[in-house]
C-alpha cells in the first residue's frame, strides 16, 4: 500500500461572493477575486517579465483613461442637462407669472364690464 502524499492538503480559505462569481463568469475580475490566495500564488509562480508587465500596465492605463473620459463626458452631459432644466423652470416661472397677471387683468376687465369694483369678490365670498 502506498502513501498518497506526505504533505497535508492546504485548507481552502477562498470565498467568492455571488457578485464576484457573476463578474468572473462574464470574463471580468474584481479586487476581491484578485486578492484570493490562489490568484496571488498563481501570479507569483508566473511572474511576468518586465516587458509583459509594461504591456499589462499600458493596457490598464488605457482602460482607466477611457473610463475617466467617459466619466468626464457623462458629467458634462449631466451639467448641460441641469442648465437646460434650470432654463426651462425659469421660463415656466415667467410664463406662470405672466399668466397670473393676465388672469388678474381679465378678472378686473370682466368686473369693469359690470361696473363692479375689486372689493365685490370679497363681499360675494363672505355671503
Amino acid at each position: 500500500m502506498s502513501t498518497s502524499n506526505r504533505y497535508p492538503l492546504q485548507t481552502i480559505s477562498e470565498e467568492i461572493t455571488p457578485t464576484d462569481h457573476h463578474i468572473l463568469c462574464g470574463g471580468g475580475t474584481s479586487s476581491c477575486i484578485e486578492r484570493l490566495p490562489s490568484r496571488i500564488q498563481q501570479y507569483k509562480q508566473t511572474a511576468p517579465n518586465s516587458r509583459q508587465q509594461i504591456e499589462d500596465l499600458t493596457y490598464e492605463i488605457s482602460y482607466l483613461r477611457a473610463e475617466l473620459q467617459w466619466q468626464r463626458e457623462s458629467r458634462e452631459i449631466f451639467l448641460r442637462f441641469q442648465r437646460k432644466m434650470f432654463d426651462i423652470f425659469g421660463m415656466m416661472e415667467e410664463e406662470l407669472a405672466q399668466s397670473t397677471a393676465r388672469l388678474d387683468e381679465a378678472r378686473s376687465n370682466y368686473l369693469g364690464v359690470w361696473n363692479l369694483g375689486p372689493g365685490v369678490e370679497d363681499e360675494v365670498n363672505v355671503i
